[in-house]
């Protein structure tokens, strides 16, 4: 088994505005189902009983949001379990992407458990179901870590989806299969042909590596991230602020804030995944989502006149059908289908089903006029 995970919890968000919004985005929204997207990762993670630790990574200003949102996990008997392996908050002085904060928490890895210790990356803002099926995976791809591999999960495809990378299978592995290659968002016809070719993959996000392999192949292919990582910061801070209930914040060195002003923004795929040939695939048998847009929120919890907590008794529908309603007021529906209205943080979004893709140029618009307080 893999004996560390890392939570990238850094992610704005903005797909899913306004209820995600800047200081209180995304993946710390709870969609009625009890817990937040980050705390059901969190439960992914504790479930996997590593022998190593739990690493979140996180931008700065959301440290105080992630403690809290952790400490509920902990003090919860029911979610967490006895050997509870320590939680560490690691924060980044500002966001670049998925590839440096993967760097800065391999360091971290590296120098607590060696550098030839294993793990498993997973975004802050998924939904998963079942986590026996989850765990099954995740032991597959931790097999191909330690053969030298850099994994991935792809995603068996329900539909031809034009939001999310694909991967193509290549031959088979031990306990999964070599990627053939990476393939960017396709069109609606490219997306409708690889459904139909078969061997064609949703790419999830998450990940498998071993910490020496990582670094190697990211040196390898993307110097100006690993290099500042390995000549500027060593991974030696301490442990400084101890939460209490297993969490812990991380307290870097101080060259870290200069690596990053050094470093681009750049993510995993394009930094190394798309460019190493050690790149491996696991067929994923458990269900997902990304929840990457408020179609794909309302295509995971079920289309209805209400969803989400705090919704029930604050619709009134007539007539109404196939919306999808999430609101902290009372919403009344007459004769209409077929909508994502969202009420939230004192502002109203109203799309048409199919539609939600258009919320991210909706944010911009809003930037664009000034309203950095809806944001």
């Amino acid at each position: 088994m893999v004996q560390n995970v890392v939570i990238l919890a850094g992610g704005s968000g903005t797909r899913l505005w306004p209820a995600s919004r800047r200081d209180f985005p995304k993946q710390f929204l709870n969609f009625g189902g009890g817990l937040s997207l980050f705390q059901q990762t969190l439960k992914r993670a504790l479930y996997l009983q590593v022998t190593g630790s739990i690493l979140v990574v996180s931008h700065h200003s959301q440290v105080e949001e992630i403690s809290r949102q952790s400490s509920q996990m902990l003090e919860d008997k029911e979610t967490r379990p006895a050997d509870i392996p320590p939680v560490l908050l690691l924060a980044e002085p500002e966001g670049k992407n998925t590839a440096p904060a993967i760097a800065f928490a391999c360091s971290v890895i590296s120098r607590m458990t060696g550098e030839k210790s294993s793990f498993l990356v997973l975004p802050a803002d998924h939904l998963i179901e079942s986590l026996s099926a989850f765990k099954a995976d995740a032991e597959k791809a931790a097999l191909l870590a330690e053969a030298g591999y850099l994994v991935t999960f792809g995603i068996p495809p329900e539909r031809p989806e034009t939001g999310y990378g694909y991967l193509e299978r290549g031959a088979k592995l031990s306990t999964g299969f070599l990627v053939k290659r990476f393939k960017e968002k396709p069109d609606q016809a490219a997306a409708q042909q690889f459904l139909r070719q078969g061997g064609h993959f949703w790419n999830s996000g998450m990940f498998a590596f071993k910490a020496d392999t990582f670094f190697e192949e990211l040196m390898a292919w993307s110097p100006e991230i690993t290099a500042p990582f390995l000549q500027g910061f060593k991974g030696t801070g301490q442990i400084a602020v101890d939460r209490g209930k297993g969490i812990q914040v991380y307290s870097p060195e101080a060259p870290l804030p200069a690596v990053y002003r050094e470093i681009p923004a750049v993510s995993v795929d394009f930094a190394l995944m798309e460019k190493s040939p050690k790149c491996a695939m696991v067929e994923a048998s458990f269900g997902w989502s990304d929840v990457g847009s408020w179609d794909e929120a309302a295509r995971f919890f079920g289309w209805a006149e209400h969803s989400g907590k705090g919704s029930q008794g604050q619709v009134f529908s007539i007539d109404s059908r196939d919306n999808y309603v999430l609101t902290d007021i009372p919403v009344a529906l007459a004769g209409v289908s077929d909508l994502i209205v969202v009420v939230k943080n004192g502002t109203l979004l109203i799309c048409r089903r199919g539609e939600s893709q258009l919320v991210k140029e909706v944010v911009s618009l809003v930037e664009e006029e000034g309203r950095e307080e809806l944001l």
